[in-house]
C-alpha cells in the first residue's frame, strides 16, 4: 500500500511541476516587446518614452500649472515631483500596464502605456 501511495504522490509533485512550467512560459511570453509611454499635455503629445529599454531615466516637463518630473525606471514610470497641490498623480505609483493611465489633472498631463504584444487582438 505504501508504494502505491508514493507513486500517486510523485505523479502529483511531478503534475504540478508540470503545470508551473507551462504557467510560467505563458507569462513571458505575453510579455509586452515594444512598450511606450505616451506623455500629454492638454492633448498635445510632449513625450514618447521607450519603456523597453528599461533606463533609469528623469524627464522634466511643463505642465499647464508648473513643473514635473517623470521617472523611468525598469520598464515603469512614475510621475516622482509635480507642482500639484494634492500630488495625486505622484501617488499613483509605479504603472506599466495599459490600463492603468497616470493623470494629473492640475498640470492637464496624462501618461499613457502603449505598444504591442505578440498576442494582442485588435476589436
Amino acid at each position: 500500500m505504501d508504494k502505491k501511495r508514493l507513486r500517486n504522490d510523485i505523479i502529483l509533485i511531478a503534475s504540478l511541476l508540470v503545470v508551473a512550467v507551462v504557467s510560467l512560459v505563458c507569462v513571458l511570453s505575453t510579455r509586452r516587446k515594444d512598450q511606450f509611454a505616451k506623455v500629454y499635455c492638454q492633448n498635445d503629445l510632449v513625450l514618447n518614452i521607450d519603456l523597453s529599454k528599461k533606463e533609469n531615466k528623469d524627464y522634466e516637463i511643463q505642465g499647464l500649472k508648473g513643473m514635473m518630473t517623470i521617472h523611468t525606471e525598469d520598464g515603469y514610470i512614475c510621475v516622482s515631483k509635480s507642482s500639484c497641490p494634492h500630488q495625486d498623480c505622484v501617488r499613483m505609483g509605479r504603472v506599466n500596464v495599459s490600463n492603468r493611465p497616470i493623470i494629473c489633472a492640475y498640470n492637464a498631463v496624462y501618461i499613457v502605456i502603449a505598444g504591442q504584444s505578440e498576442f494582442d487582438v485588435e476589436v
